[in-house]
């Protein structure tokens, strides 16, 4: 085990240099040498998808094996996952042998369990992430034979949480760099959101509902999503329907 006073310094400096950094890339070997020398070798920051969603967007720092993510998705395991569903009705953090002592597993949520074994996965420590408007995101370190004990949890939280802040706004500065959606685009999806129908937004804005529908598809296009909802919800984390 490392002892509480190493992992309070360990997490300190870790802080002191995420605060640092100005592109979302350069926290994942920040993170990731945090997380070894607890004893980790694979950690996960990410919001819980929605469902339907792409697995692979919820992402905001993986070093997961490629293959058992892949596997993961294809299985739509992510409804599953025994850590997942912990979420819902543990607000603390908390181990994956917790999960296990507190009730019994279903047979899927073993099966998960014991393929993530399989692959080096046996323990990890998940911290959950819960923000205004519903937002559900966790952070969880895995690994063959962790080193964290019991005192040294709140650090290691506390360095979860400032991850997870600190990747959120990053992504978002990117994003906003990268969607560039015209004010008439924005619109349309603000009044969307209201949910009104083209013909309604289409008449406050003194254009056609199919120039409506036009901005709509547009704006869809750019967030690369399929449905005028999935739009809404990536304006809507991204700040930009705001009035």
């Amino acid at each position: 085990m490392v002892a509480q006073r190493e992992v309070e310094l360990l997490t300190l400096d870790f802080v002191g240099k995420l605060n640092t950094i100005e592109g979302s890339q350069a926290a994942l070997p920040l993170f990731s040498a945090y997380a070894e020398k607890l004893g980790f070798t694979n950690a996960i920051c990410m919001r819980v998808p929605e469902p339907g969603e792409d697995l692979n967007s919820s992402f905001l720092l993986n070093t997961y094996p490629q293959e058992w993510v892949r596997h993961y998705g294809e299985k739509g395991y992510i409804s599953s996952d025994p850590v997942v569903r912990e979420l819902f009705v543990n607000y603390d953090p908390f181990s994956w042998s917790e999960v296990a002592a507190r009730r019994e597993l279903a047979p899927i949520e073993r099966q998960i369990m014991d393929e993530c074994a399989d692959i080096g996965l046996r323990q990890g420590f998940t911290v959950p992430i819960y923000q205004a408007g519903g937002y559900t995101g966790l952070v969880s370190l895995a690994g063959r034979e962790p080193m964290l004990n019991d005192e040294s949890r709140g650090a290691v939280t506390l360095a979860s949480i400032y991850l997870h802040n600190k990747l959120t706004t990053l992504r978002r500065r990117e994003a906003q760099n990268h969607f560039d959606l015209t004010e008439r685009e924005l619109e349309c999806l603000r009044w969307a959101a209201n949910g009104k129908s083209d013909w309604e937004i289409g008449h406050i804005l003194l254009i056609s509902a199919k120039t409506v529908n036009y901005h709509i598809e547009n704006a869809k296009r750019k967030f690369g999503v399929a449905t005028r909802v999935q739009a809404i919800v990536a304006a809507l984390r991204l700040g930009r329907l705001a009035n």
